[in-house]
């Protein structure tokens, strides 16, 4: 008892210095990174050059309002100003030079420093918090590393981890988003696109989707993951659904957060001040925009493109509303950005898709039958043949006993023909090859709770917290798979589609794993489809 209560206090204790440590080391960069907007960005400034402040008895006024002096207040005719930099215009009755003043370019850089602190960050946070609730993530910190990690890692399979409906679907989908935004806000070219913005609001998506993908991959099996510190899959049931579902979720949650900051949470503000409602509605409606901002040392309502809610911005904010409530324009209001001059010509066939899916799985021979899930990717050779790989995984359904659980994992690549790409409904066949991997697992409820009695969290008899193989028995088969099938796609907008069948039929050379017999099997999934290259 003696040695665990010491060994959770040193990890504990160290756990939080080293957050502490983080936290002081990312503060300075990340308030670096966020100067005060310009009050009218991109647009160039006016340079008052040489003026009689005598002569120019107005002139102190009009320089109290910055962004609103124009030359005509100056007594200037427009059509005189320069046509470019360092050009000067002057008027003898003003006795002042006008220069016009080029904006800096604008800074197109992600400032990927600060995005992987933040992330770093996020990612001790999580450890944190599962080093000071789990004691078998604590007491796994002891043995041989490496060997365990690997050991960890080399566990993952199927579909399933065995949580419950929130943490997959509620809870992995928020850090999703989470890891999403901190790539947004540290990305000059997206850090202020809203709903609504088009083709640069879909990129900046699609930018978060990856990096967010990346960052929940670590957290899963990377040299800091839950893998490495914990071996989480040496103690649960693995599974690839937060791999596949937690980048995709959490985008979609994204989108879901911008609509809301759009239409529900702008709304509120132009019809209350309430300091706390605001406050409220914008942390809990935007739950990964609001840890993002934590991350980067700022209020988890902090939005840089509002009014602030404290000081004079303040005092305008409630003057703005209050002339709203008395027949004046809306003070908060989105605004369509502004079509380029140029537009470019983009083809009707996707350069890139990528697709998450349902799966539902029947097996031939067993008349069993395997629900889960999986993603796809697939970059196109001509307009109509796409290379394609996809990971996927399933459940098997109406296993014999409660304690018995049935996994199939695939991932391979092949050819997709499509024939009608540039078409609203485009027909397609595939022809796929990889790999399968089949797993039967038994489990001893019992037992488990016996060896968790007799290590009693430390303190017990047992001098470590049980593995998933001291209560458990498994059984797992591996072979080549062939499949083949065909679907057709849904074109809705340039950007998205909606794969509205594929079915497939598949071979695996595999023996049974026992009572499981996956070597035939017929596939049908539906899903929806990101398509780049088409906007």
């Amino acid at each position: 008892m003696q040695r665990t209560s010491q060994f959770i206090r040193h990890w504990t204790g160290s756990a939080l210095v080293a957050l502490l440590i983080g936290a002081a080391w990312i503060a300075p960069a990340s308030a670096q990174q966020k100067p005060e907007p310009d009050p009218i960005p991109n647009a160039p400034g006016f340079e008052f050059v040489g003026i009689d402040v005598a002569k120019n008895p107005a002139l102190p006024g009009l320089l109290s309002a910055p962004g609103q002096t124009t030359a005509s207040d100056m007594g200037q005719n427009v059509s005189e100003l320069p046509d470019s930099p360092g050009g000067v215009s002057t008027d003898s009755s003003t006795s002042a030079v006008i220069r016009v003043i080029q904006p800096p370019p604008p800074e197109t850089k992600v400032q990927w420093k600060i995005a992987v602190q933040e992330s770093l960050l996020y990612t001790g946070v999580m450890h944190t918090f599962n080093l000071w609730t789990e004691a078998g993530t604590r007491d796994a910190l002891y043995g041989p590393w490496l060997n365990n990690y690997l050991h960890s890692v080399g566990e993952l399979r199927g579909w399933s981890d065995s949580d419950r409906f929130m943490a997959p679907y509620a809870g992995h989908t928020i850090e999703g988003s989470v890891f999403g935004y901190i790539e947004r806000q540290n990305d000059p070219r997206y850090k202020n696109v809203q709903f609504g913005d088009g083709r640069t609001y879909y990129m900046s998506l699609l930018h978060s989707m990856v990096y967010s993908a990346i960052w929940h991959t670590q957290w899963k099996i990377g040299p800091v993951s839950e893998a490495s510190i914990g071996n989480v899959m040496l103690h649960a049931s693995p599974g690839f659904i937060t791999l596949a579902l937690t980048p995709t979720l959490g985008t979609i949650d994204m989108l879901a957060e911008d609509a809301a900051d759009r239409y529900a949470i702008m709304g509120l503000e132009n019809r209350s001040t309430n300091r706390a409602l605001i406050i409220l509605a914008r942390s809990f409606l935007n739950p990964g925009r609001s840890f993002a901002n934590i991350m980067a040392f700022h209020h988890p309502w902090s939005r840089d493109y509002r009014l602030g809610l404290f000081g004079e911005n303040y005092v305008l904010r409630k003057e703005l509303v209050a002339e709203y409530k008395n027949g004046g324009e809306k003070p908060f209001q989105y605004v369509h950005p502004p079509k380029p001059d140029f537009e470019r010509e983009y083809p009707k066939e996707a350069d890139i898709e990528l697709s998450a899916f349902p799966v539902y799985e029947h097996f031939l021979h067993a008349n069993q039958n395997c629900i889960g899930g999986g993603g796809s990717g697939a970059s196109r050779v001509n307009p109509y043949l796409q290379l394609v790989g996809e990971l996927s995984g399933c459940l098997v359904m109406n296993m014999p006993a409660a304690n018995q659980s049935g996994d199939v994992l695939f991932f391979g690549g092949g050819v997709r023909f499509t024939p009608l790409a540039a078409h609203h409904v485009s027909p397609f066949l595939q022809l796929m090859f990889g790999g399968e991997r089949v797993t039967h697992d038994i489990s001893d409820a019992a037992l488990r709770d016996k060896l968790l009695g007799e290590w009693n969290d430390g303190s017990g008899t047992l001098p470590h917290y049980p593995m998933r193989s001291d209560w458990s028995s498994e059984l797992s088969r591996y072979g080549p798979t062939l499949s083949v099938g065909s679907g057709f796609d849904l074109v809705l907008t340039r950007a998205f589609a909606w794969r509205l069948v594929n079915v497939e039929y598949s071979h695996a050379w595999m023996g049974d794993a026992d009572m499981i017999q996956a070597q035939d099997a017929i596939r049908v999934t539906t899903g929806a489809v990101l398509r780049i290259g088409t906007w």
